[in-house]
């Protein structure tokens, strides 16, 4: 059994307005970057810290084979995501975007 659910697990149908809408109501940091992506900036106390946080996203979102494109800027670290097989934001990516959300909440407790 699959410990994590994939792009192969989702019908892969973009949200529509009201539906992306509703759910970035519930990721205030999230925002909607154009009609194909959702963005978030996160902030760290150092490069390295950024650096590593940048690197656990990218383990999780490896074995979830769906992939965010990040970006490092000194400690700021920006995620915006996308699903390309749909042209747009999925329930896959709102799903993701939370977990990354508790990645970042947990950064600074797991160390």
């Amino acid at each position: 059994m699959k410990e994590y659910q994939t792009e192969d697990d989702y019908d892969m149908i973009p949200l529509n307005e009201a539906e992306l809408e509703k759910a970035l109501d519930g990721l205030p940091d999230w925002q909607q970057k154009d009609e194909k992506w959702i963005m978030r900036q996160y902030a760290f106390e150092t490069y390295l810290d950024g650096v590593n946080f940048a690197k656990r996203i990218g383990e999780y979102s490896e074995k979830r084979l769906h992939h965010p494109m990040i970006k490092i800027y000194y400690k700021k670290v920006v995620l915006e995501i996308s699903s390309w097989r749909a042209k747009g934001i999925t329930a896959l990516d709102i799903e993701m975007v939370k977990d990354f959300n508790a990645i970042y909440d947990s950064f600074y407790h797991d160390k």
